[in-house]
């Protein structure tokens, strides 16, 4: 097993420039609890991985979490793992963690980087483990020093399920400390824009929800999120076809539709397993909705509550029962609250970013002087 507990201190090393993915495990003690130091650790891991996922544990005193070793991940005596959480406070936690990492990956001139977010309790595996149902290759394990002893037996796991150790890095403490502030600023900046939603977990069976989900972002994984949280069954999810995207910005730097598809699934299964997920192609604003007698409810941001209403008046002459329709406010372009990373979050800015930056290859490129050869320089004369 590699070493274990290198302290960083939130130095560089030269993990960055090998394409590395790291496990940051944050541990809080609910869903309501402060996030100024676990948002600024997301800066050091930042420095020192190229790919970032965050694992979420929540030590709820009042729910008594049962190691489960079968590769599952914990879970709760009365069957849910988060039971007692809001939507608004699991909807908080996801969204600050999300803007703090579009933040800092901005300022650190990475606008791609790539962060998902699972919630351990309730993900349905157990991430990092290394063991069935856990595929996602991992090079390192993060944490400040509350928690580091977990991920010493997350290791442990590890050599059980016969996957090799992984080198645990100690994040800096008084360097997150240092910067909480900032970081709790804007987690009151996003507290005020969230709806509070009653839903609770689980607590509908089959949930529908749709998009364009191009260049999965933010704004995204936090729209799918919600969704398989608040579903116990299947979730339904409409992705768009290129039939539909004919007037968007930059459209020359969309991705294919089914790499969209494929992007959706692979990260609604990385959030929670156990569910049934269906992601297909649509090619009208209704796409399943209106057909599936199954669906309960349909997940839709502000932007697109108008559209919810639509769909409930067809279902309404299809002789279907009207869909329950529960409005997440994802970090948008029209939120000002946030502004400073909200434009960041988007697919039209991602495309734009592309565009930019294959303009400057080719400018670059063309102010390129050629070689002169024997012949072109006795031409020239």
């Amino acid at each position: 097993m590699e070493s274990n507990n290198n302290n960083t201190h939130g130095h560089k090393t030269s993990l960055a420039s090998s394409s590395q993915h790291g496990l940051l495990l944050i541990v809080i003690p609910n869903f309501e609890a402060p996030l100024g130091d676990t948002c600024s650790s997301i800066n050091q891991a930042l420095g020192l991985v190229d790919r970032l996922t965050i694992v979420v544990s929540v030590q709820n005193p009042a729910l008594t979490p049962t190691p489960n070793n079968s590769n599952n991940s914990n879970t709760t005596t009365n069957g849910s793992a988060t039971a007692g959480a809001s939507f608004h406070s699991v909807q908080k936690v996801l969204s600050a963690l999300y803007v703090s990492f579009t933040k800092q990956a901005m300022a650190l001139g990475r606008p791609l980087a790539e962060l998902d977010i699972v919630i351990r309790e309730s993900c349905g595996y157990d991430v990092g483990a290394g063991g069935v149902g856990d595929e996602i290759p991992f090079n390192v394990f993060l944490g400040l020093p509350p928690a580091i002893k977990e991920l010493e037996k997350l290791n442990e796991r590890r050599l059980q399920n016969g996957a090799k150790g992984l080198t645990i890095r100690t994040l800096d403490e008084a360097k997150a400390h240092a910067t909480g502030e900032t970081h709790t600023s804007l987690v009151d900046a996003i507290d005020s824009v969230l709806p509070y939603a009653k839903v609770q977990e689980g607590q509908y069976g089959d949930v529908a929800l749709g998009g364009t989900f191009d260049h999965l972002h933010a704004g995204h994984k936090i729209l799918l999120s919600m969704t398989a949280w608040i579903s116990s069954h299947r979730v339904v999810c409409g992705v768009t076809d290129d039939s539909m995207l004919k007037t968007k910005k930059f459209k020359e730097f969309m991705e294919p539709l089914d790499k969209r598809i494929d992007d959706v699934e692979r990260f609604l299964r990385i959030f929670k397993r156990g569910l049934v997920y269906e992601v297909v192609p649509i090619s009208d604003m209704y796409g399943p909705t209106i057909t599936d007698d199954k669906l309960e409810a349909l997940m839709v941001s502000k932007e697109t509550l108008k559209g919810g209403g639509m769909v409930n008046e067809e279902r309404g002459k299809r002789n279907l029962p009207p869909l329950t329709i529960e409005v997440i406010n994802v970090i948008s372009p029209t939120e000002t609250q946030v502004d400073e990373v909200s434009l960041k979050i988007s697919s039209t800015f991602i495309r734009q970013y592309l565009s930019d930056q294959a303009s400057n290859s080719h400018s670059n490129k063309s102010v390129e002087h050629p070689k002169t050869t024997t012949a072109s320089s006795k031409a020239a004369h």
